[in-house]
């Protein structure tokens, strides 16, 4: 993203863009409706000038930010909802810059009531609590000294600079006297990849955990998660790599891909990157193949299963530093930031209707912000009572 683009906002709230400087507003956001242009954006732009990114991480970082802007503009243009979005998808994107953000936002009007009660809801951190063989805990973060801990013949190296890997074996020892669990707890996403003894590695979203061995033994690897991981899996024809979730068992030789298998979710959902994966219902015995692109969805109580195309952006936003919300009802997106942020969701007065929100915005963001945009973009209010949200019509 061009670094004028910010003085562009700007001119433009202030009625002095030239000809010029107007057509590549309408360029950048896919319209040419002034008054389109000003919801998307808005009346104000946060006061601190942005800076041009520092790196190319950053660069890219900001540039993923920018193409959702303009893919969500181009994608609701084309769809007629009962919901009226007044075509403010952009309302809801947050441009990340390295040492702030720009909430582009609706007027203060539509703000929750208590935004100065929001403000100190801190988003989460960068952390999990590792759980070893021997029962000792460790507490992973990105600002931790390396630590090496010996299990048998087993050595754990956990750093932020390589994450938490397992080198060696322990020949002869059973994989249930060598138990490992990483959990993250709600308002937690662990801050590295977990490496396995194979070198598959695994990511954690918030409130997860993963069970796994210090080294895989016999003819199958194998790992049980709850709630969301990204895994990164180590090809091996000879012992095929099993998560299980629940009622559910995923096999694979090699790929990537994400589950979802939260407690409170009535699906198990998994989105395969690459490779390919067979889904098998425990319960039942049902089985399915996913290629690259596709999401299984297995209903945890009634057994449906079904395959569909998957949206991957969506799924692997939250890797990438991001929440994104496509069409997804109000309850589904409040399970997300109770999750990230550590809150507690209360319903009053609520009329859980089929409106859609969609939108992108920063994990780093500021609960009240995120809120306002929602709030700004349906039939939905926000009251915040110390570390509970309440949601009601």
């Amino acid at each position: 993203m061009k670094e004028n683009h910010y003085l562009l906002y700007r001119k433009f709230l202030d009625n002095v863009c030239s000809d010029a400087e107007l057509s590549e507003l309408f360029q950048l956001f896919g319209t040419a409706d002034e008054n389109v242009m000003r919801n998307l954006i808005t009346e104000e732009l946060q006061s601190a000038k942005p800076e041009m990114p520092a790196n190319e991480k950053e660069a890219e970082r900001l540039n993923f930010v920018h193409q959702q802007i303009k893919a969500e503009i181009s994608r609701r243009k084309g769809k007629i909802r009962t919901l009226v979005y007044k075509l403010s998808a952009a309302a809801a994107i947050i441009i990340a810059v390295t040492s702030g953000i720009l909430l582009l936002r609706q007027p203060e009007i539509h703000a929750p009531k208590k935004t100065q009660t929001a403000s100190v809801i801190k988003p989460g951190q960068f952390q999990a609590t590792l759980t070893l063989a021997n029962g000792k805990k460790i507490i992973l973060n990105r600002s931790m000294t390396a630590t090496l801990e010996k299990l048998g013949q087993t050595t754990v190296n956990v750093s932020p600079v390589n994450g938490v890997s397992y080198k060696g074996a322990a020949t002869g020892q059973s994989l249930s006297n060598n138990a490992n669990i990483l959990v993250t707890a709600r308002g937690e996403q662990s801050p590295y990849p977990l490496v396995l003894a194979d070198g598959s590695k695994v990511w954690l979203n918030a409130a997860s955990s993963i069970t796994f061995p210090t080294q895989f033994i016999g003819k199958e690897r194998v790992v049980t998660i709850t709630g969301e991981a990204y895994f990164e899996v180590a090809h091996d024809r000879s012992m095929p790599f099993k998560v299980r979730s629940g009622r559910q068992e995923i096999t694979v030789l090699g790929t990537h891909f994400n589950i979802k298998a939260y407690d409170d979710e009535p699906t198990i959902s998994t989105t395969l990157l690459q490779g390919s994966v067979k889904i098998k219902d425990l319960t039942s015995g049902t089985t399915g193949l996913l290629i690259p692109g596709q999401q299984s969805r297995l209903n945890k109580n009634s057994g449906n299963f079904g395959v569909a195309k998957a949206d991957i952006e969506e799924v692997i936003a939250w890797k990438k530093g991001f929440f994104m919300f496509n069409d997804q009802q109000i309850t589904s997106v409040m399970k997300s930031m109770s999750r990230w942020y550590d809150v507690d969701v209360e319903y009053q007065n609520f009329n859980n209707n089929d409106e859609k929100f969609g939108g992108t915005f920063s994990r780093s963001s500021n609960l009240a912000d995120i809120l306002s945009s929602l709030q700004s973009l349906g039939h939905v209010r926000f009251k915040i009572d110390k570390r509970k949200i309440i949601v009601s019509n």
